[in-house]
Formats: structure tokens, sequence, C-alpha cells
């Protein structure tokens, strides 16, 4: 993930984060451009990885009842709470949000804030393109998102030619609904995206203490196979009371992992659209090698040169 400047312009929804770990396609939500990592949707440019916000799909998958009468009343209980933390999470106006997965290679980071019809995100990621770093706003769902990114950034996330680039670094773009890097970049933003995102086929429960002192239960359960033949571990903490999630962890059986941490639920910071913003049709970009967010890779082996970041 590529050191933030204190320079780099700041989305107007966002306050300014702490600086990043020197590391990182997508997604609390987004998929994660780790291509050995996962399979779907949290680098900004999904090509795998859980993207940022929950982890976990609406529709939870049945685990087989085996084993003794308790184990399988224990899993329905596991399943019964999953599914009012789900509910809880899509009611909330609003959350805040930190997300990191890696697969050891590479690393991506989201710093977001979701409401119910939209939100922001600060991503930071490594990829074949260099260090990533860009913002996206999203004013209304379904509407237009804001894109501001380095140089790797708009390559890989957007398709704008690297000799188009420089004079597009730090300039918002707007991509419309139907524009090529929108179903890429616009899945993950909102709070019901949030919900959506996490992969844990719940099993058990068991109380806990959170960080802060206060009462937690944890939803332990499985990598849901819709994340690929991996298979994996993951839990979901959340509030005693409010159901409310307050950290969630997967980790597959390759050593990939996802963990992401919520705060300021039921709070919607506002979002308003960046002025003076390009249309991304104006730029003359097409998909780049691996896709929009793929990092650069491709079946074809073909892989772009490394551009410089910020």
């Amino acid at each position: 993930m590529a050191d933030v400047r204190s320079d780099y312009p700041t989305a107007p929804w966002l306050s300014p984060p702490p600086a990043p770990p020197a590391t990182p396609a997508r997604p609390r939500n987004r998929a994660l451009v780790l291509a050995a990592v996962f399979a779907g949707t949290l680098v900004a440019g999904g090509a795998i990885g859980f993207a940022a916000g929950l982890l976990t799909r609406s529709n939870v998958s049945t685990p087989p009842r085996t084993g003794s009468p308790n184990a399988n009343s224990a899993a329905t209980q596991a399943r019964a709470l999953y599914r009012q933390a789900l509910a809880a999470t899509r009611a909330s106006a609003g959350v805040h949000y930190v997300a990191v997965s890696s697969d050891g290679t590479v690393t991506q980071k989201i710093v977001g804030d979701a409401t119910q019809d939209g939100g922001g995100q600060l991503i930071t990621l490594n990829s074949t393109f260099g260090n990533e770093q860009f913002t996206l706003v999203l004013v209304r769902n379904g509407g237009a998102v804001y894109f501001q990114g380095n140089l790797p950034a708009l390559e890989d996330q957007l398709g704008v030619p690297a000799a188009k680039a420089p004079s597009v670094q730090g300039r918002w773009v707007s991509v419309a609904s139907g524009d090529g890097p929108y179903g890429v970049i616009a899945p993950g933003i909102t709070v019901a995206d949030q919900a959506q995102s996490m992969t844990l086929v719940p099993t058990s429960t068991t109380q806990i203490t959170a960080a802060d002192g206060s009462k937690a239960t944890r939803i332990i359960g499985t990598v849901s196979s819709q994340q690929g033949a991996r298979g994996g571990t993951a839990h979901l903490d959340i509030a005693a009371g409010s159901n409310l999630p307050i950290s969630e962890v997967s980790t597959l059986s390759n050593g990939a992992t996802d963990t992401a941490t919520f705060s300021n639920w039921g709070t919607a910071k506002p979002t308003t659209a960046p002025a003076g913003a390009v249309a991304w049709t104006s730029l003359g970009a097409s998909a780049p090698p691996g896709g929009y967010g793929g990092g650069g890779g491709s079946s074809n082996g073909q892989t772009p040169s490394a551009t410089p970041g910020l």
C-alpha cells in the first residue's frame, strides 16, 4: 500500500485518515486485486478478496445437520443471530469502517463511511501498475461514482492511457452507470453493500469482551463456498443488545486474510458531488490487461510496466 502524502486531496466526506502502512481491488465490498487470494469482489477492481463492508451475503447457506443435537442447536442459534446482525446493519443510517485484505503479497486497505444511499472510500493497494491510491464518492445509490486517484490507480481502475494519466492525476472523474469501470468501483459503498459482502456460514457462538470492555457475542463459522474451493474460517463480533458488528476476521486455507472494524453506527456522514469532475467517457479510456481494477493480470500473461506512484 502506498504511503499517503499529506498534500494529497482529501474527499469532502472523509476527515484526514491516519497514514496507512506502506505496502496494498477492491472493496470493503470491493474485491481485492489479490489474484491469488480471493475470488470476486474488495481491489477496487474486483478481482479477489472480500471487499470492505461486512463480508457476508444476505442469503446464508445452511450447513449440514451433523453431529449431536446440541451442535445443531448451536448452529441454529448462530444463524439466527447472524441474520439479526445483517438486519441491524441494513437498517443503520451509516457506519465508519476500516478493512484490510492481504495474501502476503498484495494488500488492500479501505477506509470508508457508508450511508443508506451513498458514502465514500479511501483505498490503497499495490499492483503491477504501482502503489495505487484513490478516493471514491457516491452521492446517490445508482448514480455516478466520483473517482480521484494517482497514476497507477487511473491506469488500473479506470483504464486511462499512460500518456493521458498525468493530466488527470488528482482530478475528479465522474463514472456513470454503464461506463466500463462502474461495475468494479460502485459495489461496496453503501450500508446495504456492507451487509451483503460477508461470506460467513455460522456454526456456533461464544460470549466475549470487546476491546472497549463491553460485552459482545462472537459468531463463529466457515468461509462460504461462494468464495471458491479454498475453504477457511471466519468470525463476526457483534455488540450485545444492538447486534451491530464490531469486527470480522476471515482466513482462507491458503493464508489470505480479510479483517474489518466498524464504528460510529447510526452516523450518516454527508456526501457531496465534487465540483469540476470530468466525465470518464472523455478520457479515451479502455479496459487494461486483466480488466478494470484487475491489477494488471491477464490470461495471456501480459502485464503493464509499473508506473511510479505519487
